[in-house]
């Protein structure tokens, strides 16, 4: 996550718009194509995935084809990462100051976890 946070900030984004993408800050930061795409993220992301009709028209109008081939690849390899890292203990690698959510509360992925670490069993 954090590596993706300092990419977007050198990418441009502000800080609002890194803490809206992550939940942490409301969406009003973000652009209409920034809210569907992140929308987007979530429901492929779902189990089972949840891309009903309407929503996909929504994402048409906003997408070229093209751009939701290429939305959808980069959230595949974003849930494949996680669901590869997470089990093997693999750490942030602390590029920037993004809030990590753990059972403990949250804390800051560039700082010191919570005494005892950080809990892998989620």
């Amino acid at each position: 996550m954090d590596a993706n946070a300092a990419g977007g900030g050198k990418a441009g984004l502000s800080q609002e718009q890194i803490e809206a993408a992550l939940g942490i800050r409301d969406a009003a930061a973000l652009s209409e194509r920034e809210r569907i795409a992140l929308e987007y993220a979530d429901r492929v992301s779902a189990t089972p995935v949840d891309v009903p009709d309407e929503f996909f028209a929504r994402l048409q109008a906003l997408f070229s084809e093209r751009e939701i081939v290429e939305l959808t690849a980069h959230i595949a390899h974003e849930n494949y990462n996680a669901k590869s890292n997470r089990p093997l203990r693999v750490d942030a690698n602390d590029f920037c100051a993004a809030p990590v959510h753990t059972r403990e509360g949250p804390f800051l992925a560039a700082s010191q976890p919570p005494a005892g670490g950080l809990d892998h069993s989620a």
